[in-house]
């Protein structure tokens, strides 16, 4: 009984939509520590919109409701505490990409699902898919991840924002791609996070790298430009 009526969430985007999230995501890839705050507050906000869904069986409120609620604390909060936000980010962002890479390196094996039972109905629960936490390796990687994003957003703040986006808008990108590629070749076919998962994983670091030179070379730019602007001044 249980089982059948368990739902499994998975993403449903149509083609219009994964253009528009590669739009997204290059963005995010280029102009990622141009508006800095901006991108914290997006980025927080769906996480806090997420954190709502998964938490919404518990919380005696429709669930719409609850998911709003949840975007606007965390994205309310992360515009008005911009450090202790962008650290948040930082860190869960590297242990989801940490916990992902050992996951595809365990091929099935890495993956589990989770269940999100509604308490007012236990006969109806939503099926999440995503790395195996209950693995030693995975949750090694995820806490080690933890660290890692927390230690570099306060040791090393622009170097981070730098990873953090690039790190997001990267996957972003991949995940429209996936998408796309899932709406060509119709349904009942292999996904190609199923089919090529290391191969993802190669190019979501080229995308990174790639990131990371556009966004440091637009900031040598920008603060060549504002040196000469000085300069200027001073001689006038």
């Amino acid at each position: 009984m249980m089982a059948s009526a368990t739902s499994q969430m998975q993403p449903v985007i149509p083609p219009w939509g994964s253009i528009v999230l590669v739009g997204v995501g290059a963005v995010y890839l280029v102009l990622g520590t141009r508006w800095p705050r901006l991108f914290n507050v997006l980025s927080m906000t769906f996480l806090g919109c997420m954190l709502g869904m998964v938490l919404s069986p518990w919380i005696p409120l429709v669930q719409p409701l609850v998911i709003v609620i949840g975007g606007v604390v965390l994205g309310g909060a992360s515009a008005f505490l911009r450090n202790v936000a962008h650290a948040v980010l930082s860190a869960v962002v590297l242990a989801a990409v940490f916990a992902t890479l050992v996951a595809n390196c365990l091929g099935e094996e890495g993956y589990g699902s989770y269940l999100v039972l509604n308490l007012s109905d236990s006969s109806y629960s939503t099926q999440w898919r995503g790395p195996d936490l209950g693995r030693d390796p995975i949750l090694a990687a995820s806490l080690t991840g933890l660290l890692v994003g927390a230690t570099v957003a306060v040791a090393r703040v622009r170097f981070s924002r730098r990873l953090a986006t690039s790190a997001q808008g990267a996957a972003v990108i991949l995940v429209a791609f996936t998408e796309l590629a899932a709406a060509v070749r119709g349904p009942g076919e292999v996904s190609l996070a199923t089919a090529y998962p290391m191969t993802l994983s190669a190019c979501w670091l080229c995308l990174v790298a790639i990131g990371l030179i556009v966004q440091r070379t637009l900031e040598q730019r920008d603060e060549q430009w504002d040196t000469e602007q000085e300069t200027i001044e001073e001689g006038v």
